[in-house]
């Protein structure tokens, strides 16, 4: 009796910021509806921008649905693993759902687990999870001949929900310890980056939080709150990747026929510094930091799509009102406000007439001179991205591959004023590609059952890195995001100038889900790398992970 009057609670308290949630940037469906566009079976997909909204990934699933005749074997199986898990979203119904309060719930079930669930139809329902994590790292580095591993225990619980099929919330918390090596824990980058972490590393504990609310009018939707986005193109996103910590936004899309925009405008973390005080024991003072994008996108044709987007970076000042405006030209409305801050233009684009094959691209310009265009001057600065996605083995072997190059020139992603660059508490905004790179990459991914899926991916890449005196001076060759240019630097800087470096990264992973909700992961990362001041890096990480949705 106790536990119901206890989630009443929850239930009343929640139902007044109810939300239609997105799917976790993680979740297999995205790599199933990747596949799907590539086949031609279903249209009108996008993977430009995730997370997405359930309802939208009910849409398609449905899409696949209507076509499932021309799925192979596995991925039969994989549709009807995600027909149970989505299956209110679809349907509105929960006949392959079970949860704890049910006097027949079963831990070893393939059923979708709710710790608690409740649901009125068109008026309101209520989904909570509690969730688990448990991971062992290792790390053998063959250069400094050490072999150190850490366990690290996450627990804590999610809910999520709706109201009215029109406003939704979701909100997790989680709680985790490090045990072991604390400088091998770190190779997981939102324990590296998290604050109760580094105030007190002796005590390994750190949190996470993410959650937000949504309001939904068909082709309008709100968003306020924050999780983790990826935006671009390819396994290697080359606008906003999950390489920094999260950070909260205020976001809106508009979706019409053959129309899409998006926008959002968010809080980052600028530089930070710890200063001393007698009297209160000291202040830890965090710079002012803003990011604003928008994109418009175009289906040219069912096959085709291309889009133009902005971003702006700015700092050392409260949130900007022209940057609040989603329909404006943020160059232009740098430029009034006094050219102070950091602004980018892109272009993307994706076709996928071929059956099987999706071709894309991408052009991010930082800024640009076209009279200066070949001639190396430091105000040149563009990324390059262009890639394919195959499923054309569909028929004879469950693989899919892909291909991918990308060109970052000097001074990408840098400012004159350090709290205007691309980072957020100083981890680049993107992948982990640096300004004044090349990077070429392959991967593959084949599906050995539904339940068991193997990757692997391979990344060569290039960069030219600042090079530094014996004294200390930097010579900079725009090879740092967190150092711009400087009056006194040359003006001249081509790409792979500087301390030539090299990195080799093969990744494989292996993930097993033999009952739902608990997947297990073995992810081995060969590192090889030749870096500036004869720098070698040569070592094996291995990550043992147990994920658990109850």
């Amino acid at each position: 009796m106790t536990r119901k009057i206890f989630f009443v609670i929850i239930l009343l308290s929640t139902a007044l910021f109810a939300q239609n949630d997105y799917v976790k940037i993680d979740n297999n469906v995205y790599q199933f509806l990747e596949r799907m566009e590539a086949l031609h079976i279903i249209s009108d997909y996008n993977s430009f921008e995730i997370p997405k909204p359930r309802e939208e990934i009910a849409h398609y699933l449905k899409e696949v649905i209507s076509n499932e005749s021309r799925l192979d074997k596995i991925d039969h199986q994989i549709l009807h693993d995600l027909k149970t898990e989505f299956e209110f979203d679809m349907y509105g119904t929960l006949n392959n759902s079970q949860s704890y309060i049910d006097s027949t719930y079963d831990l070893f079930s393939q059923k979708a687990k709710y710790f608690y669930s409740y649901v009125k139809p068109d008026k309101i329902n209520l989904f909570v999870n509690l969730v688990g994590e448990g991971q062992v790292i290792s790390q053998n580095d063959f250069e400094n001949k050490t072999n150190l591993h850490t366990e690290i225990g996450v627990v804590g619980g999610e809910l999520r929900g709706t109201l009215f099929n029109k406003f939704g919330f979701y909100l997790r918390g989680t709680n985790g310890n490090v045990f072991g090596n604390k400088t091998v824990a770190e190779l997981r980058p939102d324990i590296k980056y998290n604050f109760k972490y580094s105030l007190d590393q002796a005590a390994g504990f750190f949190d996470e939080t993410e959650g937000y609310l949504t309001a939904d009018f068909n082709y309008l939707k709100l968003k306020f709150g924050r999780d983790q986005m990826q935006i671009g193109y390819g396994p290697i996103k080359s606008i906003i990747d999950d390489n920094s910590p999260e950070f909260d936004y205020l976001g809106m899309n508009i979706d019409y026929d053959f129309f899409h925009f998006s926008y959002f405008h968010g809080k980052l973390l600028g530089e930070s510094y710890f200063q001393p005080d007698s009297i209160q024991g000291g202040i830890n003072v965090v710079a002012e930091k803003y990011i604003g994008y928008h994109r418009i996108s175009f289906d040219v044709t069912k096959k085709f799509n291309f889009g133009a987007g902005e971003m702006i970076i700015y700092g050392d000042r409260p949130m900007d009102l022209s940057y609040l405006n989603p329909f404006a030209f943020y160059k232009s409305v740098e430029h009034s406000g006094q050219d102070r801050d950091n602004s980018f233009l892109f272009f993307d684009a994706v076709d996928r007439s071929f059956e099987g094959l999706k071709i894309y691209s991408t052009l991010l310009i930082d800024d640009i001179d076209f009279g200066k265009i070949g001639t190396g001057w430091y105000g040149n600065q563009t990324l390059f991205d262009i890639g394919i996605f195959s499923s054309n083995l569909y028929k004879i072997l469950p693989m899919d591959f892909g291909l991918e190059f990308t060109k970052v020139d000097p001074y990408v992603h840098t400012h004159r004023t350090a709290n205007s660059n691309f980072t957020n508490l100083g981890y680049n905004l993107g992948s982990i590609l640096k300004p004044n790179s090349e990077m070429y990459n392959i991967n593959l991914n084949y599906r050995l059952t539904y339940r068991i899926n193997l990757a692997a991916d391979f990344s060569y890449i290039l960069h030219g890195a600042n090079p530094v005196k014996a004294d200390g001076t930097i010579i900079n060759v725009g090879g740092d995001e967190s150092l711009g240019h400087r009056t006194f630097d040359a003006l001249g800087s081509r790409v792979l100038d500087g301390d030539l470096e090299y990195s080799r990264i093969l990744t494989a992973l292996l993930t097993y889900e033999p009952i739902k909700q608990y997947i297990f992961t073995i992810k081995l990362i060969y590192l090889n790398e030749s870096l500036q001041n004869s720098i070698k890096n040569n070592q094996v990480q291995s990550y043992f992970t147990l994920s658990i949705k109850l």
